[in-house]
């Protein structure tokens, strides 16, 4: 409602002001209540201005809004890996006889879930993906009309047991539940509509310092207006971070609400162990990428195509979630995929005893590189050193320390430990990935550590409430000792 409220402030003041390089002409200016010449330009405001025009053109945006989001779901529910699995195979390619397994138990797990909290899913499609994901989308709420999809990447349901994948589930229809998709739809209108309003404000104000340039040889005049734009550019920017601060904390909440339900319906440590999963293995599969990344650069090539990352991706075991494996496994996979495309594309010829004797050679000589690289790095203290890997690991909490009994699942008293530590230590994540994103770009989505904190602050709260106090305690008994 901040965040609404902000933006429709702004739709009124630009509805009011006009920026012009000539003044109104006198049998018009009845209709100003006022104009004023500040560096350069005309600035004229009418609060009386009609506002049927500004609501046409948000009409207009919403109608924009829709086609661009209309053309993104073609593009997603089109694509060759998106498989519809229910109610039934109708849309896009069917699934392999193979994965009729996972399919006929993600059915089953969201019918279960379903059934449970009494929201009907119209279409379930799982996304052949290597990278753990899910969403749903639910734009028409409105009994008999609405039609909600969910959406399950493959790797959800390789890498999570049936309680963690129905705590996913659970989160989605939690969004659904809340008409999380229709309630993003109509703040991106408004968003929308301000941020074409500015580029053309832009585009006046910079066709007024060119005309003066070019056209009427003022350079004194161009100056002004140059110092106009940067001006107008402050207040907007000012402006619009304050207003989407609001738009990304209500996102933020809605992944917190999401969370609840979900924690509600399958259990507290059901959720924090699904999400640990998740980011575990997301984190595995950006190394990856990262590593393979750096490979590409040493033979000065381009950034390496989707494709190629993709069938990296597909070469890799979907079930590992250790990030120090991607890290050495990575020579290996992009050597194989080099390979495969020389003699896919240029038709050398090579058996696969040659290749594997070929990899088997290259790979120690990469690591090695890679290590002294790193070391290079961490010696010269560039702003590169905060991401080597023993970096990495200073800035985050390892979950798999607190795994006492290697089951790669953490109990009650394990994530007790677990969370004390994340308490006691604010400044640090639980995942690599995490510490590269900056907090404006990650904003709009609460990290893996909040999330986890935040559930376990709201089921667990006493215990919560006990850490926080044996934590402070000692702050304090260490700060007396050190003085």
């Amino acid at each position: 409602m901040i965040f609404f409220t902000l933006a429709l402030v702004q739709i009124v003041i630009v509805s009011w002001i006009s920026v012009s390089q000539e003044p109104k002409p006198e049998y018009l200016k009845f209709q100003w209540i006022t104009q004023r010449h500040i560096l350069g330009f005309y600035i004229s405001i009418n609060p009386m201005a009609d506002p049927r025009f500004t609501a046409l053109l948000i009409v207009l945006t919403a109608g924009l809004q829709l086609l661009l989001l209309g053309f993104l779901v073609n593009i997603v529910f089109s694509n060759k890996n998106m498989v519809q699995i229910y109610p039934e195979s109708l849309y896009g390619p069917s699934y392999a006889p193979e994965e009729a397994p996972l399919v006929d138990k993600t059915v089953e797990l969201v019918t279960r879930v379903s059934r449970k909290v009494r929201i009907k899913v119209k279409k379930i499609f799982v996304y052949r993906k290597a990278v753990p994901n899910a969403f749903s989308l639910d734009l028409l709420p409105i009994p008999f009309f609405r039609r909600p999809y969910l959406v399950l990447n493959t790797n959800v349901l390789e890498i999570l047991d049936d309680k963690e994948i129905e705590a996913v589930i659970a989160h989605e229809l939690a969004h659904i539940k809340n008409s999380d998709s229709l309630i993003r739809l109509i703040l991106s209108i408004p968003r929308l509509f301000l941020n074409l309003v500015y580029i053309f404000l832009y585009l006046q104000i910079i066709t007024g310092i060119l005309d003066a340039i070019f056209d009427t040889l003022n350079p004194g005049i161009a100056f002004e207006r140059i110092i106009f734009l940067g001006l107008v550019y402050l207040v907007i920017a000012f402006v619009t971070k304050i207003t989407v601060h609001f738009l990304y904390s209500a996102n933020r909440q809605a992944e917190y609400l999401a969370d609840y339900f979900a924690a509600t319906l399958v259990g507290s440590d059901v959720l924090i162990n699904s999400l640990i999963h998740l980011g575990q293995r997301s984190e595995t599969m950006q190394v990856l990428s990262r590593e393979i990344e750096w490979l590409s650069s040493l033979s000065e090539d381009k950034k390496p195509s989707s494709p190629f990352l993709r069938n990296i991706y597909q070469r890799f075991p979907k079930t590992q979630l250790n990030e120090d494996v991607a890290r050495e496994i990575a020579p290996k996979l992009f050597l194989e995929e080099k390979l495969e495309e020389f003699v896919t594309h240029y038709g050398i010829d090579l058996d696969i005893e040659t290749r594997k004797h070929l990899v088997n050679r290259a790979v120690p000589v990469l690591l090695e590189k890679r290590a002294k690289y790193f070391a290079t790095i961490d010696d010269d203290e560039t702003d590169e050193a905060d991401f080597t890997p023993s970096i990495l690991k200073e800035k985050t909490i390892d979950w798999r320390h607190f795994d006492y009994d290697a089951s790669s699942t953490l109990e009650d008293e394990e994530i007790d430990s677990f969370i004390a530590t994340l308490i006691a230590q604010p400044e640090k994540m639980v995942f690599e990935h995490e510490l590269f994103q900056t907090a404006e770009k990650n904003s709009d989505h609460p990290s893996f550590r909040e999330r986890i904190l935040r559930i376990y602050r709201i089921f667990h709260l006493s215990k919560y409430e006990k850490i926080v106090k044996h934590i402070t305690a000692e702050t304090r008994s260490q700060v007396v000792t050190d003085s």
